[in-house]
């Protein structure tokens, strides 16, 4: 075809839509082609992609043959697709590679995933309708937005702003943190709410900045004119009150709080307006106490109140168990003193028994019976005084969950490693340190480290004895017994041992070495007495072969 004497070429286009200026029309009966003779939607699709518009502004989730490009997605196993004019924009960013002709899809800048804005700057696709029938309204529309842009940008909106932040007057407040209660306030005079929350972060030393105010009843102060129509209506709602205690007949009372909900009324933001500079000044006159948070919500002031009442408590509880402790300790020395000096040696038992064969009967070692109750008593005693004292170890938040307004997230999450109080495995729980620890191998080389144990610690047990073997067992600021192999001892079954031990080498300086000789006859016993025995001899040489000569 020649047009002026020219021939008029273009790549043929294979695409439904997309290709309107290569379709023609011919009259045969005037003997003229019609240039764009195709559908509407291949029409706009054609100037979308002549225009640098995304196709997704005019097509709006359908999907159509088109030209267009694709792209890898970051995992490798998506194709990301696009139409021409997102092609343009991230042309250099991506890697792109042309769709083969009767690709049908919608441009991936539509999406709700998609961060980019595709070929617009400032408009975004998903919110831009471009077809035939919404263009003209949305044309319209970000005119009034272009407008409106301007209005607020013009020196004129922002002389009257700077002129109603100098006529706003200054508020004097006494700041305290949040939680704090009455504690440390500072006061502070501002004149606009962000120089109010920068001056209560350097003031209170706050580790983050100050973000939200609550006054004494929990209420949520935004901006300045908040605060000082909560400080009017407090003002006006106790002077109100103190009429109404004065009143004695039920009218007057009614009458009286249709007179606060019409005094309410006016101590609004928008009403401050209405009250007499002379009054507001007077009322202003005052510091208004805040409290200062820096996103966490509002904590009542009659917590940390209630906290120290507690811990007060606990203090008072603990000596009076300490002392209680002290005293039936010094009388179980008492007992123990008359009865070692009032009676004679005691002597050794062979038992059948493979864990005790040898048990200590008789003389100075036999309690009586009033001894025998203060140890329990004792023994009850010093595990009510270890559970008193791991509630103090405990470094938790002083305030109860319940007291935190909503479900909210926490500020921040709790760290994996745990801290716990350990101590030797026939120790007293008072002996002990703190160790940390991730998992269980972590904490127990963690606790040989802090312990100083000449062996790796192997087991973990309770203060009751019973072995923990998971990591969920295992509870921050928790009392563990720390053990290099050996099973669960308390400190009385460390004490029995040393005192066998004493009275084994007591009897073999006395009586010489053949006293403590076991001496079997195999003529009279079983092959299973045989193997008791043998046990029993095992024991023997491995309680007493450290034992020194006297």
């Amino acid at each position: 075809m020649y047009s002026c004497g020219r021939p008029v070429t273009s790549k043929y286009k294979e695409h439904s839509n997309g290709a309107a200026n290569q379709k023609w029309h011919y009259t045969g009966n005037t003997g003229v082609f019609s240039a764009f003779y195709s559908t509407v939607l291949d029409q706009e699709i054609t100037a979308a992609n002549h225009a640098s518009v995304c196709t997704f502004s005019v097509t709006n989730k359908e999907k159509i043959d088109q030209p267009g490009y694709y792209f890898l997605s970051p995992s490798k196993k998506q194709k990301v697709m696009i139409c021409l004019a997102c092609a343009r924009t991230i042309r250099g960013k991506k890697e792109l590679k042309k769709l083969p002709p009767g690709s049908m899809f919608f441009c991936a800048s539509g999406e709700t995933s998609c961060s980019s804005l595709g070929p617009f700057k400032c408009v975004k696709v998903t919110k831009t309708d471009l077809s035939a029938l919404e263009a003209e309204i949305t044309l319209s529309h970000l005119k009034e937005v272009l407008a409106s842009l301007h209005t607020e940008t013009s020196v004129q909106t922002i002389s009257e702003k700077i002129s109603a932040v100098m006529n706003q007057k200054a508020v004097k407040i006494i700041a305290y943190r949040n939680g704090a209660g009455y504690r440390n306030g500072q006061l502070i005079i501002a004149s606009t709410f962000p120089m109010l929350l920068t001056m209560c972060t350097r003031q209170l030393d706050l580790t983050r900045k100050a973000c939200k105010l609550y006054t004494s009843d929990g209420t949520l102060i935004l901006t300045l004119p908040d605060l000082v129509s909560w400080a009017v209506s407090k003002c006006f709602r106790q002077s109100v009150s103190e009429e109404c205690e004065e009143t004695t007949t039920m009218e007057d009372k009614q009458m009286e709080k249709e007179k606060i909900k019409s005094v309410l009324c006016l101590a609004t933001p928008e009403s401050l307006n209405m009250i007499d500079d002379s009054l507001l000044t007077n009322i202003l006159r005052k510091p208004i106490e805040i409290w200062v948070s820096c996103g966490e919500p509002f904590l009542p002031l009659n917590a940390l109140q209630k906290v120290e009442k507690q811990e007060k408590q606990n203090w008072f509880e603990k000596d009076r168990i300490l002392a209680e402790l002290n005293t039936m300790k010094h009388k179980m020395r008492q007992l123990q003193g008359r009865r070692i000096t009032a009676s004679k040696s005691a002597g050794l038992v062979p038992t059948k028994s493979a864990i005790q064969p040898i048990v200590v009967e008789g003389g100075w070692t036999e309690k009586n019976q009033e001894e025998v109750k203060l140890l329990e008593n004792i023994q009850h005693t010093e595990t009510h005084f270890s559970e008193v004292q791991a509630l103090q170890f405990k470094r938790s938040s002083p305030f109860s969950p319940k007291l935190l307004s909503g479900n909210r997230r926490c500020l921040y999450d709790q760290p994996a490693a745990k801290r716990v109080w350990a101590y030797l495995n026939g120790y007293k729980p008072k002996q002990g340190v703190y160790a940390w620890g991730k998992t269980i191998a972590e904490l127990l080389d963690n606790c040989t480290m802090r312990l100083n144990m000449q062996q790796p610690a192997k087991a973990l047990y309770t203060p009751d004895g019973e072995l923990l073997q998971s990591w969920d067992e295992i509870d921050r600021d928790m009392v563990l017994c720390v053990s290099a192999g050996k099973p669960f001892m308390t400190r009385e079954a460390i004490k029995q041992q040393v005192e066998i031990r004493a009275i084994y080498a007591r009897i073999h300086k006395q009586r010489g070495p053949d006293a403590t000789n076991i001496v079997v006859s195999p003529s009279k016993i079983s092959k299973s007495q045989v193997v008791l025995y043998k046990h029993v001899v095992i024991y023997v040489v491995l309680s007493f072969s450290f034992i020194p000569r006297l």
